[in-house]
């Protein structure tokens, strides 16, 4: 009877809310109820943004993507695929424990020969390991240019188009010291996508660029930039790389390595070929060889098997305003001053000699020594050319028939000197920094001096001194003087030295010529006031 009763209750009080709702006129609905119609809500603003553009901005907003167009399917992914054999046993512990010829370590411990397993057969297993980079399509017949670091130790190598076309590749040819390789499709192929090589020595830092490569494998990236600098230089950490970067601050990463760089008008500029970074990837400075020295050792893989580079036969370095000054030169003097020169080469039987300033070759001016390697480099051996020198202040021209660059081409003071020293003496040497040694056969041997050399060697040196600071060290064969003013002088004993110097001021420029390891150079610097 009471659960009866309660839910009559319960009714009631249901039916009593009801009521009220109702006579309250209170309205529930769900969220759906409240959305507008379609098409009631206008979005966005009415009138595009009031913003003032020249007709020349109009052309400008679409030329990239009208490059990219051009460009993108001229640049095609090299996938260099290197292939090792391994050979392995199933067993590797075979050889420790039932090897026939040292026995088992049970039959040594125990005694107790155990039945031997059979030898288990040796196998062999292919694995390959493939690379990637960017290279570009430069001839309708299938020639690509590439990075010779992409393709370096593959034995085959795969090309894949940007329209997914691929095909086999061969080397035709490689050159590690510019790292610029030639590769050319092994199928017969025509019409295909060709790069306009354009003029790299046209450029100016500012100028806009892309590049354009394959970077983590994202194929056909398209980055814009500027021209950040030219003529970059000791990038690769070799001295004997011919390097004339052209810097730009495009995206390049990992994977764009012989890619283009093209300018507004798309053309090859550049190959894209390595970057400065501290984190792996993309920090604003990326490199290119210019399309003018990949163009010429292209040509010459494809058409000699090799790159034939001219050879002076000089051992060259920069100038400074102490160099200058000690040579009696204006400030504003530019060139590259010859430390040595090789005998019997062209630079020898031409008549050039240590000392001379050499300001141009074949009518090409040369203000660096990264400038004149590359210009020697560039013209063909046998070719005579003249070459514009400054010597003892006054120019002069020669002429020099070069050579072929090759490999094989790159290739304490006594006791009684100590009584004989005057103050003058002691204090001019102690002002240059340096202490110095007749060359004894001791001396000879340990700092390592051929027999033939003369001069004097550095045996100990003021860290904190100029000498230091320009580079001399100890080991250091002082070979020639010069002071500002005067001729250079050979040196072939302390004494001689120290009459040399004696007349030194505060102020003044002095030039040593140096021998280091066998090569000759160079080092100037003024003394402290």
């Amino acid at each position: 009877m009471q659960k009866r009763y309660r839910r009559i209750t319960v009714g009631v009080a249901l039916a009593a809310l009801v009521s009220v709702i109702y006579t309250t006129g209170c309205q529930c609905t769900f969220a759906d109820d409240d959305r507008p119609g379609e098409g009631t809500i206008e979005f966005g603003a009415q009138k595009k943004p009031d913003i003032k553009q020249t007709p020349q901005f109009e052309s400008f907003k679409t030329i990239f993507a009208d490059i990219a167009e051009e460009v993108v399917p001229t640049v095609v992914s090299v996938i260099p695929t290197q292939i090792d054999t391994v050979i392995f046993s199933r067993n590797p512990f075979y050889r420790y424990f039932d090897n026939d010829q040292f026995g088992s370590p049970f039959d040594f411990f125990f005694g107790q020969p155990r039945r031997r397993q059979q030898q288990p057969p040796i196998e062999k297993q292919e694995r390959r390991r493939k690379g990637l980079g960017s290279g570009v399509i430069v001839s309708e017949d299938g020639y690509i240019l590439t990075n010779y670091h992409v393709i370096a130790g593959a034995d085959e190598i795969e090309v894949r188009l940007s329209d997914d076309r691929t095909f086999e590749a061969t080397i035709v040819g490689s050159d590690s010291l510019s790292d610029v390789a030639v590769i050319k499709i092994a199928e017969e192929v025509k019409d295909l996508p060709v790069a306009y090589l354009g003029d790299s020595d046209k450029l100016r830092p500012g100028d806009w660029t892309l590049a354009i490569g394959n970077p983590f494998s994202l194929t056909s990236t398209v980055t814009a930039g500027i021209v950040s600098a030219l003529g970059r230089t000791g990038m690769a950490g070799s001295n004997e790389m011919y390097q004339n970067f052209i810097q730009t601050d495009a995206a390049i990463n990992p994977g764009n390595s012989g890619g283009a760089l093209v300018n507004l008008d798309g053309e090859l500029i550049g190959i894209n070929t390595m970057i400065y970074t501290r984190s792996g990837g993309y920090m604003g400075i990326g490199f290119a060889i210019p399309i003018k020295m990949a163009r010429w050792i292209m040509e010459d893989l494809i058409y000699n098997g090799k790159v034939s580079r001219g050879w002076l036969g000089v051992q060259i370095q920069p100038m400074d305003d102490a160099t200058r000054e000690a040579m009696g030169l204006d400030k504003g003097t530019r060139g590259v001053l010859i430390a040595d020169v090789f005998d019997g080469q062209p630079a020898d039987k031409a008549g050039i000699k240590r000392g001379d300033i050499i300001v141009s070759i074949d009518g090409m001016g040369v203000e660096n020594v990264n400038e004149l390697r590359n210009t020697v480099a560039s013209i063909d051996p046998g070719k005579k050319v003249p070459i514009e020198i400054i010597r003892n202040g006054k120019k002069k021209v020669l002429q020099a028939k070069l050579g072929e660059r090759s490999k094989t081409k790159l290739a304490g003071e006594s006791a009684e000197d100590e009584k004989e020293e005057s103050a003058d003496d002691y204090d001019a040497t102690k002002k240059l920094g340096i202490k110095i040694s007749e060359l004894t056969d001791d001396v000879r041997s340990k700092y390592n001096i051929e027999k033939s050399t003369k001069g004097v060697v550095v045996v100990d040196l003021d860290r904190a001194s100029l000498a230091a600071r320009e580079g001399i060290q100890v080991g250091d064969v002082i070979k020639e003087v010069r002071i500002k003013g005067q001729n250079a002088v050979p040196v072939t004993s302390a004494k001689e030295f120290k009459k040399i110097v004696r007349g030194l001021k505060p102020g003044d420029s002095v030039m040593f010529l140096i021998e280091r390891d066998g090569h000759n150079r160079f080092v100037a610097f003024r003394l402290r006031k």
